[in-house]
């Protein structure tokens, strides 16, 4: 038993705990019920506007091209969402813990908000490099405001993944700096 308190310990004094990253919340309790609330809240803006602008985008001025963008950039928002909530969810709601055996880790709390809009940017940035035909392939109906958002939440929710892609494939163009 005196084992297991000094590897506790230990954890705890590596910088995991985090706590004090987020000075926001005095308990796991507050700052889970806090990122629920942000998740459903987070779900319902992109929605309602996703709503807004298939119905009422003409209406209000926003023209194809715009909406066009905006489904893509909502696109990503969600996929990132659906990336953070899964991550929420195996984490509170099923009570498994992670490799480091803490059952929440506080100070990943910027990660956790962040990811959604960092998903956004991911998906949109590599969306509009997709569509014009900067890498080696071409989308098909890339003026559809549907494929623009469907390509964007797969992207989003792999924009890890997208990123380490993209990286690999620009160490490839980019010539590496002589040191001469």
């Amino acid at each position: 038993m005196g084992e297991q308190t000094k590897d506790s310990a230990a954890r705890i004094n590596n910088g995991l705990e985090g706590r004090e990253c987020v000075p926001f919340f005095k308990t796991d309790k507050n700052q889970i019920i806090f990122e629920f609330v942000y998740l459903i809240v987070a779900f319902f803006a992109a929605v309602g506007l996703l709503v807004v602008l298939q119905f009422y985008g003409d209406k209000v001025g926003i023209s194809y091209r715009d909406k066009l963008a905006m489904m893509a950039v909502i696109g990503g928002f969600l996929g990132g969402w659906v990336y953070d909530t899964k991550w929420f969810y195996r984490v509170t709601a099923r009570g498994k813990r992670d490799q480091y055996g803490f059952p929440w880790q506080p100070h990943k709390f910027y990660w956790r908000v962040m990811t959604p809009f960092l998903a956004s940017l991911v998906a949109f940035s590599t969306y509009l490099l997709a569509s014009a035909d900067f890498f080696p392939f071409s989308l098909k109906e890339k003026e559809s405001a549907r494929t623009a958002f469907a390509i964007c939440f797969l992207l989003g929710y792999f924009s890890d993944l997208v990123l380490s892609r993209l990286a690999a494939w620009a160490e490839k163009i980019v010539p590496k700096a002589s040191n001469d």
